[in-house]
This record gives C-alpha cells, sequence and structure tokens, in this order.
C-alpha cells in the first residue's frame, strides 16, 4: 500500500537534509515524497537492484546488508528512523550495492531520484546540506572502521553491547535490558564474526556475570565492565 507522505508529524522534516528548510521548501517535497508500509522481514531492495531513489525511515529499523563473493552476508548498518538508505549510490551507480530488510513493521518516505535533482536546481540549499550530511557519514564509517579494526572480537562484541545499551537500552531494575531483536547470527554479521563465536563470547560474558541471556532477550548486567573490556 502506498500514499503521499504530508510531512506533518513525519521524521522527513528532521532529517538532516530537510531540518533546517523553510515551510515553502518542505511543502514542494509533498507531491514527490511516497510513503510506503512493509511488514518485518520484507526486502525493501536487493544488491544489484536498478537505483531509482532513495528512502528515508520514518519508522521501524531497517538492516543494510553486503553480500561477499563466497555469499557470506554482514550486517553493515542498522538504518533507525529518520536515517536515509540508498543514498550511497547516487553519484554514477546505478544499481543498489546493499540489500535492505526490514527488521520491524516499518514505514518509509520514498524519493524519486530525477524528482529529487529537480529540487535541488530550485534549491541549492539542499545541495550543501547533502555535502554536509555525507560527509558525517562518511566520518562515522571512518571512525567505526578505526576503531574495529584494530580490536579482538571479545572487544568487538563488549563494544557492541555497550553500543546498543546505550542506543537501545531500557534501564531496569539496576540492570539494562535491550530493547532490540538480534539473532545470534545478526550480531555475527554485525562484527563480521562466525556465528559459533558469536554464542561463545555471549556465553562467555554470561559465565562473567556481565550480561544476562533470556533466549533472544539480552540484558545488561554491568555496563563498566563490558565498557572496560572494549577499551
Amino acid at each position: 500500500m502506498n500514499s503521499v507522505c504530508h510531512l506533518c508529524k513525519c521524521v522527513v522534516k528532521d532529517n538532516t537534509l530537510f531540518s533546517d528548510l523553510s515551510d515553502k521548501q518542505i511543502e514542494r517535497f509533498k507531491d514527490i515524497i511516497i510513503l510506503s508500509l512493509h511488514k518485518k522481514k520484507d526486502v525493501i531492495f536487493w544488491e544489484g537492484d536498478p537505483c531509482h531513489g532513495f528512502h528515508i525511515v520514518k519508522s521501524g529499523r531497517i538492516k543494510i546488508i553486503r553480500t561477499s563473493k563466497d555469499g557470506k552476508e554482514q550486517i553493515i548498518k542498522i538504518a533507525e528512523p529518520g536515517e536515509i538508505i540508498g543514498m550511497e549510490v547516487f553519484y554514477d551507480e546505478r544499481r543498489y550495492t546493499n540489500t535492505a530488510a526490514a527488521m520491524d513493521d516499518c514505514e518509509l518516505c520514498f524519493i524519486e531520484k530525477m524528482a529529487f535533482f529537480k529540487i535541488l536546481e530550485e534549491y541549492p540549499v539542499i545541495s550543501k546540506k547533502i555535502i554536509v550530511a555525507l560527509s558525517k557519514e562518511l566520518k562515522t564509517a571512518y571512525d567505526k572502521i578505526g576503531e574495529m579494526g584494530l580490536k579482538t572480537a571479545r572487544e568487538k562484541m563488549a563494544h557492541l553491547l555497550s553500543t546498543l545499551a546505550k542506543d537501545y537500552g531500557v534501564p531496569k531494575d539496576g540492570k539494562i535490558k535491550l530493547n532490540l531483536n538480534l539473532s545470534r547470527l545478526d550480531i555475527a554479521e554485525l562484527l563480521g564474526i562466525t556465528q559459533e563465536t558469536s554464542i561463545r563470547l555471549l556465553k562467555g560474558f554470561k559465565d562473567a556475570g556481565i550480561i544476562d541471556i533470556k533466549r533472544k532477550e539480552i540484558i545488561i548486567k554491568s555496563l563498566p565492565m563490558l565498557e572496560s573490556v572494549s577499551e
């Protein structure tokens, strides 16, 4: 089901690319933004699909997956409301270089490429915003590569759990419950390690009293201990 997104109570307005636009400029996007609804596990686009535009996550979460030549998958990003997916191939690529799949039931706002470029011609200020937004993305990617590339698998796991605790954690009885449904395979793909290694590391943290595990639910018992391992 598709319908026009009216931007009224939409995180699109708060995205880096649009936050400083006037009401008149925001109004210009009403005719080109299309709202799409997706169920959990739906694939938004496949790696290799033609790139017709980009999406802004309105609700839910999207995992961005890269597949290696031997078929191994790795989650390279989890996009949250307000984040853009698919714009990284705008420069001259015609096909998506990653796969995007819904982690929850979600809503996405789609902007067609040529319609967006037409608006850029009318409002050059948005071009500046794109440069700023993409440079921030690039810096984040470089920082992540620099940090994670020097860590052991155990340190990577501790860093991931402490980051997830800050981003998705819900305090409860002096502990932090991760409000995020990730399988052991998802965690392994986020870290670029095997599922067996992921399971072993999680068990090690549980045995050390740092976390507790109940099925897919992870509870952080000591965030300071996690952070000390990740450093």
